[in-house]
């Protein structure tokens, strides 16, 4: 409702009254009747502008009651000798909602008894409704960051028993020695290389076996030319088919091609041995790009799963259950990161090393927090290694105090750059984004990782810095266009507060 103008000031201050006041001001008997009241009082209660006001104050509330009741208390504290009743009450003015900061105090005359009621309005209807609205959407927001907390929980329940169903059939695909412990994707592609030229050996001594003259009475010219293609298809596929995602299903479609064709030349005609090893080889390399496949998609599993984990625990940090901080041990808080990472490392063939750390660092904080922003590093770190010419790919840990009040959490890996630029601008973490150079090899994110990282080490009173930069001495000066395409080295390290003697942070 809109506020009346207000009257001019006169010039003596003592001239002030009840229409000068910027709210609304009335009297009322014990009755509830309106004796007086100014017109900003008129305005807010919907009253005509002249006259004694012929209403009932509690009338007007939507709660009579609760208006009773709160006068019997005013009453009572005047009585008493204590001061007004302040609270928020609900008008109903013209159909209309109405919220006022109600302030009452009673008058008692001590001779009569009787009690008379002065009261002060100030309309907060719009502040009201305002907050009832945020209250509203805060409630809405917590149910479904809860059914989100649900859904997530059930999914990595999913992705578990997937993962298990993946296990048992990579091992039952590997081969006989490898059945103990299931190659990784990365090994498996190395595997699948060396029975693919395999097959393209025993198909050059098929094709040979067979004279000029015999060859048109076996199979077809044209059919004998196309298995010729086969053997230099599966020679060079790595240079034919630049995409190594494609590798898989390139070499399966050849495998089975190659078998088909072997199966329909004429019993008899062609050496027994030659055409059971064709066969065979082709059988492998097709069990092997089913192995491969196996692998891969347990390896984006594992990587889903562990994505999806960091998702839930990112959303339902303001909703669950508060965690009392304590001081707790880096020593501990990289080991239980380190075993959550575990197997996404072991599928992605990433080791994982960590160097002696110092027993008495400790930090003080949530651990569940700390451990969850430490293995959303290390999962990245995993994540963006790339596979190396020589030795396995690694994430390295150092732990590291250069003064007695801070301690730093490193963690290093050889692989996917990241851009000068994203790091000065802060890009890297800001909510929902990814790196232009993160998506390198198909490799799937959330872009949620460095930032629900960084804002827990400030929680902390830490933070979190990124350094990248090319790890070759010999590399491609900044203005080559594949600068970004060698290796980089990059580093993220999580800055703690050193806990006191005292318990919390220095």
């Amino acid at each position: 409702m809109s506020d009346p103008s207000t009257p001019p000031l006169p010039e003596d201050p003592r001239d002030l009254h009840l229409l000068h006041l910027p709210m609304g001001v009335f009297v009322a008997d014990a009755e509830g009747r309106l004796l007086v009241c100014n017109e900003t009082a008129r305005s807010i209660l919907g009253l005509s502008e002249e006259g004694v006001p012929d209403a009932r104050i509690g009338a007007l509330h939507a709660d009579p009651v609760w208006y009773a009741a709160r006068v019997r208390a005013a009453v009572e504290a005047t009585l008493a000798g204590d001061g007004f009743e302040k609270a928020v009450g609900h008008l109903r003015v013209g159909g209309d909602d109405v919220y006022v900061e109600e302030i009452l105090r009673a008058v008692v005359d001590p001779a009569t008894g009787q009690a008379a009621i002065v009261g002060c309005l100030v309309d907060v209807t719009d502040e009201h409704e305002a907050a009832e609205q945020s209250e509203a959407l805060r409630r809405r927001v917590e149910e479904l960051t809860f059914d989100i907390g649900r859904v997530l929980h059930a999914n990595t329940s999913t992705l578990l028993m997937v993962n298990q169903t993946l296990d048992a059939v990579a091992q039952a695909l590997a081969p006989g020695a490898a059945r103990r412990e299931p190659l990784a994707a990365a090994d498996a592609a190395e595997h699948l290389h060396e029975l693919a030229q395999a097959l393209a050996r025993r198909l050059e001594r098929f094709v040979a076996s067979c004279d000029v003259e015999r060859r048109a009475l076996v199979l077809p010219e044209e059919t004998w030319a196309q298995l010729e293609a086969h053997v230099a298809m599966l020679d060079g596929y790595r240079e034919r088919i630049g995409v190594p995602e494609m590798h898989t299903s390139a070499l399966r479609a050849l495998a089975a091609a190659v078998g088909t064709t072997v199966r329909e030349t004429k019993s008899g005609q062609l050496p027994r041995e030659a055409t059971r090893d064709v066969l065979r080889a082709a059988d492998d390399l097709q069990r092997a790009t089913c192995l491969s496949q196996v692998l891969a998609t347990r390896q984006a599993v594992v990587q889903m799963d562990t994505t999806l984990r960091a998702l839930r625990d990112f959303v339902t940090s303001d909703v669950r259950a508060h965690e009392m901080r304590r001081r707790i041990r880096v020593q501990q808080m990289v080991r239980d990161a380190l075993a959550q990472l575990g197997e996404f490392a072991k599928v992605s063939a990433v080791e994982l090393r960590s160097q002696a750390i110092d027993p008495d660092f400790e930090a003080f904080g949530s651990e569940r927090d700390l451990v969850r922003a430490l293995a959303n590093l290390l999962h990245n770190a995993v994540k963006y290694s790339w596979r190396r010419d020589r030795g396995q790919p690694w994430v390295a840990i150092a732990v590291r105090s250069e003064d007695e009040r801070v301690v730093s959490i490193e963690v290093e890996n050889w692989g996917v750059p990241i851009a000068a630029e994203e790091i000065a601008h802060g890009l890297v973490f800001e909510l929902g984004y990814r790196g232009k150079w993160s998506t390198d090899r198909g490799r799937l994110g959330t872009g949620i990782g460095l930032t629900d990282a960084l804002r827990v080490a400030r929680a902390h009173g830490g933070d979190l810095v990124v350094e990248s930069r090319p790890a070759r001495l010999d590399s491609l000066p900044e203005h080559h266009r594949d600068y970004h395409r060698q290796p980089f080295l990059t580093r993220v390290t999580l800055r703690l507060p050193l806990a006191s003697k005292s318990g919390r942070s220095q």
